[in-house]
């Protein structure tokens, strides 16, 4: 395996504005987003209800470069949010936001990939939106997201595409029949 110092970090790109799709049930939260977002120019699309949020998301053509979150919404939480994410392979730096201060909650975020955890309320903040604030989340996912991907790709070609060590040996995880020759 190759050591963790020869990956390189992947380049990340440095934009003006941003795309960013802002999910919570809160109206006046909402609002708040989209001001501070249209003042240092970046465009945002609000969503009230993930089901609208993911229709946007698999629409073909709509991309966004942040999506900021809820992590208490009806139907589907922030957590499952994020791993319909994972599941629909949807590379987008994402920012839990509650009220819910606690380490578990946060550490839970984390886990399921998100890049940040905005304490609300956080009404007195624009600065938030500022481009050099968001650049450290969405530097954060676009790091180790992809500084994980590579180092699975490169696990894999060590094993080969048959899922067989240097040896020629089958990994002991390989659950297919084994015949004797």
């Amino acid at each position: 395996m190759a050591e963790s110092s020869s990956i390189e970090p992947p380049e990340f790109p440095l934009k003006s504005n941003y795309n960013v799709l802002a999910i919570d049930t809160d109206l006046k939260v909402l609002e708040f987003i989209e001001k501070s977002c249209n003042k240092y120019s970046h465009q945002v699309k609000i969503c009230s209800e993930t089901s609208s949020a993911i229709k946007l998301l698999l629409e073909e053509g709509v991309e966004f470069d942040l999506i900021i979150m809820e992590l208490h919404m009806p139907m589907i939480d922030g957590y499952e949010f994020l791993e319909m994410l994972d599941d629909e392979a949807i590379d987008v730096p994402f920012i839990m936001m509650s009220e819910d201060r606690t380490p578990l909650s946060q550490k839970k975020a984390f886990k399921h990939g998100a890049c940040d955890y905005w304490i609300k309320p956080f009404f007195k903040n624009e600065s938030l939106f500022e481009n050099k604030k968001l650049w450290s989340p969405m530097y954060r996912h676009h790091f180790y997201f992809r500084r994980n991907i590579l180092e699975e790709d490169e696990e894999s070609d060590e094993k080969g595409e048959t899922g067989n060590n240097s040896d020629g040996e089958a990994e002991a995880d390989d659950d297919t029949l084994h015949k004797k020759e």
